[in-house]
């Protein structure tokens, strides 16, 4: 199939799929694969041979910069040691475990092959989960399940590029391993830290000179996951740390003050790209499977093992990783009470079980699982690559469990799990936006003293519209006030006075068609007066 109609094709099957997803009851990840799948059947016949080199190259650097751009950093940092537990120790543990199991369910796959396996199946997708619980997690768990996602993508594309490399070696020492493991890791981390910093000084550097452009600049960062991660890998560092730690300076990056417009157009975009990109991976996994699903089938013939058992070792894979991620969240919790007990810190009270069995259940796998097994290579010298097909139906297999697993799962223990975070959440909103309010109405307080003129008309002037500026703004101190009823009437009377905006503006996007109907103003005038009123429709958010 010509590369463009393919391109085409599996773009429009992602927009098929997330329209769908509004009326079919299935998880998103779910039914794109499921239309994957479809696809792959005749009719269509779809067929779809990336180059593994190439699938990581184009789908890993995006998805793990944009994991490291939107981790929020507060969290990030108050809850760094349960995520580096979860992403290293916990990582490590699903490495050996599994590796050791699935070598003795399976003889077939090598033991280096079962640990590059464990490994990939190690990282979690925080996307998916998210999506399945439809903003009903704990906030607490959502931002450590989205830090832990980070992290563990890395460290589990790295363990498993080891695991790879001692499958094709065939030798393996831990102790240079691990000396060699921290010194590309951090290698990683400062050649895209350091890419991402030079990029932002360069933007400093264009905006005082007048140069910066908002549509170059986004251009420019689209680009950066992909040089941080090829000269990481070119000089034999972590790409994948590299793009992730890109990701996370690079996101300070953008709050520093830029054109509105920059940050709009730079959000949108990465939004696009990441839900587009996961889709692809969907996509392509129920794209795969029915040829891979053959071909496992082929070769089952003459091997020892049949189709039940290959559906027998992926749920009883499925089922160790529940079991290791259940009983680790459960002691590091544990632990961590008793500790925090014996130094007289006040301990968070948690049914700790049913908050183990819902993070067991969040620890759903997704694209990174699949984007790294596909990225297996698919000869070693002139052999094929032992167990390569075993192991992408196996990875896919788990995904799949773990998708469906979560769908069951997670809204079953939510509704048994005590949360009060949306409501301490909104407070400390409400409180953060009065303090907010009352800065501008104090700057503004202080800017029409100063701003007298001897000028009665321009005083009168300056007056009247700081005045109406403050009357906006105590508006909205009113909506924040702790009484219920008052602040249910400034909300109304905000919500409306939004509505009758939103009116006069759609009326004033027909107006302007009208006289671009009547060819009273040309296209390029109806483009330019249309993406102000857009503009202005989008701050009324």
């Amino acid at each position: 199939m010509d590369i463009l109609n393919l391109v085409f094709l599996l773009l429009l099957a992602v927009v098929a799929s997330r329209i769908l997803a509004n009326l079919v009851p299935l998880p998103l990840p779910i039914l794109q694969i499921l239309v994957g799948v479809v696809l792959a059947l005749p009719p269509f016949g779809m067929a779809v041979e990336l180059r593994p080199e190439i699938f990581m190259l184009l789908f890993i650097p995006p998805l793990l910069f944009y994991d490291g751009w939107k981790i929020p950093k507060r969290e990030f940092t108050e809850h760094s040691a349960e995520m580096t537990a979860m992403s290293l120790l916990l990582v490590l543990l699903i490495v050996v475990l599994a590796g050791y199991f699935i070598h003795w369910l399976l003889p077939a796959i090598p033991l280096g092959a079962s640990f590059a396996l464990a490994a990939i199946l190690s990282p979690t997708d925080a996307l998916s989960v998210i999506a399945i619980a439809q903003g009903r997690l704990p906030r607490h768990m959502a931002h450590q399940l989205e830090g832990e996602a980070m992290m563990n993508d890395a460290t589990g594309l790295v363990s498993f590029k080891f695991a790879l490399a001692a499958a094709i070696s065939g030798s393996f020492s831990l102790v240079s391993a691990t000396g060699e493991f921290f010194v590309i890791a951090l290698g990683g981390v400062l050649i895209g830290g350091g890419l991402s910093w030079a990029f932002g000084r360069l933007k400093r550097w264009m905006t005082a000179r007048g140069l910066f452009d908002p549509s170059a600049y986004v251009v420019m960062v689209l680009l950066l996951p992909f040089a941080a991660f090829y000269l990481a890998e070119h000089a034999g560092m972590s790409g994948i740390l590299s793009a992730v730690a890109a990701g996370m300076v690079q996101s300070r990056v953008d709050m520093l003050p830029v054109k509105t417009t920059t940050r709009i157009l730079n959000r949108s975009i990465w939004e696009m790209l990441d839900f587009s990109f996961n889709g692809l991976v969907f996509l392509l996994l129920g794209l795969q499977f029915p040829r891979i699903a053959a071909r496992v089938w082929e070769g089952a013939g003459e091997q020892s093992y049949g189709m039940p058992t290959l559906l027998f070792t992926a749920l009883a894979i499925m089922a160790l990783l529940l079991v290791v991620r259940f009983l680790f969240v459960f002691a590091y919790h544990w632990t961590e009470g008793r500790i925090r007990r014996l130094r007289g810190q006040p301990v968070e009270d948690k049914p700790l079980g049913l908050f183990s069995a819902l993070s067991a259940v969040a620890g759903v796998r997704g694209a990174i699982t699949l984007a790294g097994v596909l990225s297996v290579p698919l000869m070693i010298g002139d052999t094929p690559f032992p167990g390569r097909d075993l192991m992408i139906f196996l990875a896919a297999a788990v995904i799949i469990l773990s998708l469906i697993v979560g769908a069951l799962g997670i809204p079953y223990f939510l509704k048994r799990m005590p949360n009060d975070d949306e409501a301490r959440h909104e407070r400390e909103m409400r409180t953060v936006r009065r303090t907010l309010a009352q800065a501008a109405v104090a700057w503004l307080e202080n800017w029409r003293q100063q701003n007298t003129s001897d000028d009665l008309d321009r005083s009168a002037l300056h007056s009247e519209v700081a005045g109406r500026v403050i009357e906006s703004y105590r508006r909205d101190l009113d909506a924040l006030k702790d009484r219920e009823d008052a602040a249910n009437e400034a909300v109304h009377g905000r919500d409306m006075e939004i509505d009758l905006r939103r009116q006069a503006i759609a009326v004033r996007r027909k107006a302007l068609y009208r006289l671009r109907k009547h060819h009273e103003i040309d296209e390029q005038m109806l483009q330019a007066l249309l993406r102000d009123l857009d503009f202005d429709e989008a701050a009324l958010r």
